[in-house]
Formats: C-alpha cells, sequence, structure tokens
C-alpha cells in the first residue's frame, strides 16, 4: 500500500472555504470496474483543509490483496471526520466503499456523516449553463480549469490491472494523476455551487442604466455576489445576460391587443351586435333584445398596450392578467406606463430571474 500526500496551495475564496472547515473532507475513489461484489477499490483519494492550505491524501493499492489495507486506513482517517464532500458520491462512491467494507466483515455507516454531493447539488445546471452533460471534467472545462490527466476512470482499467503485473511506473503515474486531479478538481468546482445562490440576496441588489428604446428596455442590476463564468437565460420576451455581478436585462415587450377576462361573468350580458359585454344593471329596453348572459369566454375587456409575460401572479395582486384567449396558458401584465419605473422594473425583473433559476 501506498499513501501520497500533496498539498494543494491555490488561493480559495471565502465563499468556497465555508465549505471546507476542519471537520470536511473531500473523497473521490478509484475502481476496477462498476460492480461492487466483483472489482474493487484500488485507491481513495482524500482532501481536508489543514492551516488555509488544502491537504490531500491518496490512498493506493498496489494489489488487489491491499484493499482492504486502504480501507483500514480510510477508517482511521476518518474519525473526525463529520462530512464529506464528493462528486456523484452518494450514488456511486459511499456505496461502492460501504459494499467492500462488509465484504471484509467491517463495520461502516456512510449515513452517519453530513454529505455534500456537488453532482447531486448541480443537476439543474445542465440547461443552464448549457452543458453538454454532468460530467465532472464537462464542469471543470465550463469554468477553465485545466488538466494534465488525459484518461477517464474507465480507461485507467487497464492501466492498473498492468501495474499490477508489472509495476509500470509510467501506469502508476497516470493512475495517481488522474485521483489527484479528481481531487483537486472538486476543490475547484466548488465555486461552481454559487451558481444555485445567485437569487439569494437579490431583493438587496440595485437596478440602474434604464432605457426606453423603440419599446424595448435595457437596465443593469448590480448584486453582491459574483459568479465565476456568463451565461445567459433568454425568452421571446427577454435575454438576460449575468457576468460577474452584473445582471444585464432587456426586456421586449409584446406590443398589440390582448383580453382581460372578468372572473364575475354571471354579473355579465353580451350583446350580441355590438360584441360587447355590460354589467346586468345596465340592461335596458334598447339592449336586451340583442342581450344574452355572458359566458367565461366572452366576458372579458381588450386593451391596447404593451405585454410581458407573468410567472407568479401572487406578486402582483394588484395587477390585472391579460391572454390571448381564455384557454391560453400564459398570462401578462400591461407595463405600458411602468417603463420607466425603476422600482417596479426591478421587482419584475426579480420575479423573471427566480422563476427561472430556482
Amino acid at each position: 500500500m501506498k499513501i501520497i500526500n500533496k498539498i494543494y496551495d491555490k488561493p480559495i475564496a471565502n465563499e468556497e472555504l465555508k465549505y471546507l472547515n476542519n471537520n470536511t473532507c473531500l473523497l473521490d475513489i478509484e475502481t476496477t470496474g462498476f460492480s461492487r461484489e466483483a472489482n474493487h477499490i484500488y485507491m481513495i483519494g482524500l482532501a481536508r483543509l489543514e492551516n488555509d492550505m488544502v491537504k490531500i491524501t491518496l490512498l493506493f493499492a498496489d494489489k488487489r490483496t491491499e484493499e482492504k489495507d486502504i480501507l483500514y486506513e480510510f477508517m482511521n482517517y476518518s474519525k473526525d471526520i463529520q462530512r464529506f464532500i464528493s462528486f456523484n458520491g452518494i450514488t456511486f462512491d459511499f456505496p461502492f466503499i460501504t459494499k467492500r467494507m462488509i465484504h471484509y466483515n467491517i463495520d461502516y455507516d456512510y449515513m452517519q456523516y453530513e454529505h455534500l454531493d456537488i453532482y447531486k447539488e448541480c443537476k439543474n445546471l445542465k440547461e443552464m449553463l448549457c452543458l453538454s452533460n454532468l460530467k465532472q471534467k464537462t464542469f471543470e472545462a465550463f469554468l477553465g480549469i485545466d488538466r494534465e490527466d488525459e484518461y477517464s476512470g474507465g480507461e485507467l482499467i487497464s492501466q492498473y490491472k498492468s501495474y499490477e503485473k508489472c509495476k509500470d511506473e509510467e501506469c502508476l503515474k497516470n493512475l495517481i494523476t488522474h485521483n489527484l486531479e479528481d481531487v483537486k478538481g472538486m476543490v475547484d468546482l466548488l465555486i461552481i455551487l454559487r451558481y444555485l445562490h445567485i437569487t439569494d440576496n437579490l431583493e438587496n441588489s440595485t437596478i440602474e442604466n434604464i432605457t426606453n428604446n423603440e419599446n424595448e428596455i435595457t437596465a443593469t442590476i448590480k448584486t453582491d455576489y459574483e459568479i465565476p463564468k456568463r451565461f445567459v437565460i433568454k425568452s421571446t420576451f427577454y435575454y438576460i445576460i449575468f457576468e460577474n455581478n452584473l445582471i444585464k436585462i432587456i426586456l421586449k415587450p409584446f406590443c398589440g391587443t390582448l383580453k382581460y377576462y372578468l372572473k364575475d361573468y354571471r354579473n355579465y350580458m353580451y350583446l350580441l351586435n355590438e360584441d360587447i359585454i355590460i354589467p346586468k344593471q345596465l340592461l335596458n329596453d334598447n339592449n336586451k333584445k340583442n342581450a344574452v348572459p355572458a359566458k367565461k369566454n366572452n366576458c372579458y375587456v381588450e386593451a391596447d398596450g404593451l405585454f410581458m409575460p407573468i410567472y407568479d401572479s401572487t406578486l402582483f395582486e394588484e395587477e390585472k392578467l391579460y391572454k390571448e384567449d381564455l384557454t391560453s396558458k400564459e398570462s401578462f401584465i400591461n407595463i405600458s406606463s411602468k417603463m420607466c419605473d425603476a422600482i417596479y422594473l426591478h421587482k419584475y425583473i426579480i420575479h423573471i430571474i427566480k422563476y427561472r433559476l430556482n
């Protein structure tokens, strides 16, 4: 068995340091396959914060019979650990470790610890960040994290078997480099968690540089929260860029006519010859011959204006909600009189961002 210690002295921002208290450990394992019964663990990569630097420890089994040794060493290492950080560890690493512990009659329960699984936390970021998949290397590539390692875990299985037989030093180097960079990558990947908290304090942000040009509104929201890489959310009605601590917005309202449907339609009459509704109390001898009780689908008032979609009507309870027709799923608010209202636009834009990101 080999125990390899390395110091990773890359500066870590305070926002990420909060994840790495003294009782937290990052973990990544390497195995000879996916079967917890037929295959075995040949390396356990561990990392923890010591004196403001990350100390990485790799437990390497030179041969299959040393798997038990690295598991015992892992148990000893974990004595004071309260929380593990992993990438897909809840699904793969810890169930695999548990099965191998059972194989050697070692008492172990990974659920006694707290867990932060970066993969599990960030699954919903795929669409938002336009990622091709949810592999650790894909997240790293998005963040611009470079690797010396050229191999996948699966590709290294044959190299481990070659090392077992021939003790090939080049194979050993590749095996160690891969696990070392997986662990380093998890440290660097903690910054990806910032994307999960963009909306946390948006109410404390400020809106500025509001302009209105040919019925398009542009504005900038300044936040106290910085993200590492730019991304965009967009629809027919808006284009929003997130970059550093700024959110740049273009609102593109629908210009036209929409309908406001009255909920108390039973209190209205529909005039057939005029295609309008009137309250029942206004019915008289002149119009009652052409009047029939209003229905849900014809009890509306049309309005011209500039309209934007609404996703949470509880935030705009005083607003009339407009639709193209009664069966339309999308509702709109008329912002014609709010085009330069900073407080209103700030509230409306935050409501879009929370809808899209939460």
